[in-house]
């Protein structure tokens, strides 16, 4: 694992998508900045997650197009094993399954580690910058007094922001297994992208079933419909995740 993890580290395509991410979580807050009038957001509500820049553009940028940040961060690595032979030489000496297992496991820690981290200093830069705000954008902590999950997330909003900042993480390394084995079966970028993309864009549509609902904070989703919808894309990450890599254990020439 820990020469997967060099040759990511030292991977330049991996350093320009880790400095995307983090990019994109900064501007987030400089356009937070830029739509303060009278008052200053309360700084829990001035996380990435929680989405309240006008227009949720660097949200839509992030989630929506996720796969395809993983894909070039690390998910798609197998592709280049695959048209250089690599594969080859690294199975030939590791193990065919300890080769498909490390790049696995190697890529959704990674993905995980990188997403919690960018997510967490801009939490930190938020809670620093918006440490006197008041404004509440209107989500009183009484608007939905008939939904417990939404009550007590404004009861603790600290911990409310870093346990949303695990769960996307969680989501964050499901999606780049997907990816990952996803390259294995398609190996050429035209058919893995595209397939990635749908797939996870599949849990972000559905309005109040969206995937989206249950990792930003402070919203209306009920305690029910969040464990519908998190058992719901869990169990349609694993099953990609799991199908395709015993598919690929089990026939892989390699």
């Amino acid at each position: 694992m820990n020469s997967y993890y060099y040759r990511l580290t030292n991977n330049k395509k991996t350093k320009f998508i880790v400095l995307c991410i983090m990019a994109i979580v900064i501007i987030d807050i400089f356009i937070l900045i830029g739509n303060v009038s009278e008052s200053w957001i309360m700084p829990h509500l001035a996380t990435f997650l929680a989405g309240s820049s006008l227009g949720h553009m660097m949200q839509i940028l992030l989630i929506w197009f996720l796969p395809i940040f993983l894909l070039i961060m690390c998910a798609d690595s197998y592709i280049q094993d695959y048209k250089t032979g690599y594969r080859y030489i690294v199975a030939t000496k590791k193990g065919r399954y300890s080769y498909y297992k490390t790049m696995l496991l190697g890529n959704m820690s990674f993905s995980f580690l990188v997403m919690v981290g960018c997510l967490l200093f801009n939490m930190l830069i938020a809670y620093m910058v918006f440490m006197n705000g008041e404004f509440d954008t209107g989500l009183t902590p009484d608007l939905f007094p008939e939904n417990p999950l939404y009550t007590l997330a404004n009861k603790i909003p600290f911990v409310t922001n870093v346990v949303y900042i695990i769960i996307f993480g969680f989501f964050t390394s499901l999606c780049a297994g997907m990816a990952t084995v996803l390259s294995w079966c398609f190996p050429d970028i035209k058919y893995t992208y595209p397939l990635s993309f749908v797939i996870w864009f599949s849990q972000i549509l559905g309005l109040n079933y969206s995937l989206a609902m249950i990792i930003q904070p402070f919203n209306e989703v009920t305690l029910e419909a969040f464990v519908f919808i998190f058992f719901r894309s869990t169990i349609l990450f694993l099953a990609v995740i799991t199908v395709g890599f015993i598919y690929k254990v089990k026939s892989d020439e390699v």
